[in-house]
């Protein structure tokens, strides 16, 4: 596991933030002559960005969000087999609360009477927004208007005062930013462009307002619809996407190089393959963006299909070959004993792990990899829902949808957008029965609802934004998700949903116990990981063991196309077995 490079001491945190290279351009940063003895905004900011894009874009992502949002599949570990461990709690709740959150007022505290860095206050709060919109979407209420403190015992404000004030500062920043008023000496983010600043924290405002639409529908509106009022100041190209990188130094690894890579995981073949749910959309539309959130299998899965001998009619023989690619599923092979499936007829049992595809190694795994915030795919499908709802917006809904899947191809240099485009299922208007998951109990069908549509074109674009996604997830309840087949055996069950929020660090009960238990009661279920928070829609739960199940292998069949002629054509070999 990668050491985490803090102690609990604030001035110790804050003379050591100056050390913490981060992304872009903190290597000149971590040469500041002076970094012992005054500690500049900007190597505090580094320190906190650093901090947060480990936790959020590394840590939590790979333990926790990529697993609930269907991204990865087969990982080991309680967290992401929908459990957790309570020193990853308090791991989590310390490095928020200390190493991001008390260092970002350090800054914000410091200087806000001081009109030189007026703008420089006005990020720091967006950061700080950001920062605040993961904790309440992912514990539900927490300490936040009296945190960082001198107290020992903070009250924790609620989910409804959260969203309010993280809005409101985002507001202020959106109307307030300057262009050609002060500006970060490094800016890991826009490098000193401060108008893309100001986009970010219009682009930030209306993803958190429709992250709460079901919560606080009237709150969410109103900010949607003043930031869409001025689509201009909105992210719009991929030149203006909001991410991160992290570096090519040691220091400066992203969390799944130094995690998989540099430990040697990877090259063994274990762990952070995509996700078979995940993937079963990419090979019913043909999706030509899997080879940008994928690779090829090492131990291609062969699968046996009928085919005809040539054209598009005739004879039909039953055929063996190799497909490029095969997801994971959340539980492996595992299926419910309720279903009483024989064994021997599980397609997925016995097959090498090599078999199944590693996420993609160049946007994924390197050591400079880059952590999307938000893109202008994923602003294009927010400016889609919010026109559908008659939240505003110059185009009607359907354009900002093509939009969005135009925006997802140029991201990552792909073509074939139009022809995708075309495809029942994602064509407006259109629907589709799609393929069945190995064991047939759910399917990548997309209906002709435009909300699902926008949906799932927005999971899609988001790849790898695992919190963004499960947070749509849990919001919309848009794609019936399969269960975890194999969750931790503390548990005690055979199948788990994904969790409905993480529960609160052990340490708050023991050092803030009587505002830990005011909060627990505020949750209607308790501090529980399947208590749904405010902003989660309301869902039917279904009993996985009553679900009629088959094993099938619709996941590979027809991969080329339905005759030899597709194989010859893509040079792929192939046996007749009849």
């Amino acid at each position: 596991m990668r050491k985490k490079l803090y102690t609990i001491t604030i001035i110790c945190v804050v003379g050591l933030l100056s050390l913490f290279s981060c992304t872009k351009d903190f290597e000149e940063i971590n040469t500041d002559p002076n970094a012992f003895s005054s500690v500049r905004p900007e190597n505090q900011m580094a320190g906190v960005m650093k901090h947060t894009l480990d936790r959020v874009g590394g840590w939590m992502n790979d333990h926790m969000f990529m697993n609930y949002a269907q991204y990865y599949g087969g990982m080991g570990g309680q967290f992401e087999r929908f459990y957790y461990t309570e020193s990853g709690l308090r791991e989590m709740w310390d490095d928020f609360y200390v190493n991001i959150l008390k260092n970002l007022q350090v800054i914000i505290d410091d200087h806000s009477d001081d009109p030189e860095y007026a703008n420089r206050i006005l990020m720091s709060k967006i950061w700080k927004s950001y920062v605040y919109s993961v904790l309440v979407s992912t514990f539900g209420g927490v300490p936040m208007s009296q945190a960082n403190g001198d107290a020992t015992r903070v009250p924790y404000d609620t989910e409804e005062e959260i969203y309010t004030s993280i809005l409101g500062m985002l507001k202020d920043a959106g109307d307030n930013i300057t262009a050609d008023g002060d500006k970060w000496g490094q800016d890991p983010l826009y490098k000193g462009n401060n108008t893309l600043w100001i986009k970010f924290a219009n682009t930030l405002r209306m993803k958190i307002a429709l992250r709460i639409s079901v919560g606080f529908p009237t709150l969410a509106e109103t900010h949607v619809r003043e930031v869409m009022n001025d689509e201009n100041m909105l992210i719009s190209s991929n030149a203006e996407n909001a991410f991160l990188s992290w570096g090519t130094k040691d220091e400066n690894w992203s969390f799944n190089f130094e995690e998989y890579v540099h430990s040697g995981v990877w090259e063994r073949g274990e762990d952070i393959k995509v996700n078979d749910f995940f993937m079963l959309f990419m090979k019913t539309y043909r999706d030509p963006r899997i080879a940008a959130f994928a690779d090829v299998s090492r131990e291609p899965y062969k699968i046996v299909d009928t085919l005809f001998q040539s054209g598009t009619s005739g004879p039909q023989v039953a055929v063996e070959y190799p497909i490029p690619y095969l997801g994971e599923p959340l539980g492996s092979s595992a299926v419910i004993s309720a279903w009483d499936l024989p064994g021997s007829e599980n397609p997925l049992s016995g097959i090498p792990k090599t078999s199944y595809s590693f996420i993609n190694y160049n946007n994924f795994l390197v050591a400079d990899a880059d952590f999307m915030i938000i893109s202008s795919a994923e602003t294009n499908f927010m400016k889609a829902e919010a026109a559908l709802k008659g939240w505003g917006g110059s185009k009607t809904a359907e354009q900002y949808y093509y939009d969005g899947i135009d925006a997802s191809f140029s991201q990552y240099g792909i073509q074939g957008a139009n022809v995708y485009k075309q495809l029942d299922g994602i064509r407006w208007g259109t629907t589709s029965t799609g393929d069945r998951d190995f064991s047939g109990i759910v399917t990548s069908g997309i209906s002709a609802d435009p909300f699902a549509k926008i949906i799932v074109q927005r999971w899609i674009a988001m790849f790898n934004q695992g919190h963004d996604a499960w947070c749509l997830k849990k919001r919309t309840q848009a794609i019936i998700w399969p269960p975890h087949l194999n969750p931790e055996q503390s548990t005690n069950l055979e199948w788990a949903d994904p969790p409905e929020r993480m529960i609160y660090s052990p340490n708050e009960i023991a050092l803030n116990q009587a505002a830990y238990l005011e909060a627990a009661a505020r949750l209607n279920g308790g501090d529980k990981l399947n208590t749904p928070l405010k902003m989660n829609k309301q869902k039917t739960p279904i009993d996985w063991k009553t679900v009629p199940a088959e094993f099938n292998t619709e996941f590979g069949r027809y991969w080329y196309g339905n005759s030899i002629d597709d194989l010859i054509a893509n040079g792929v070999g192939y046996v007749i077995l009849n």
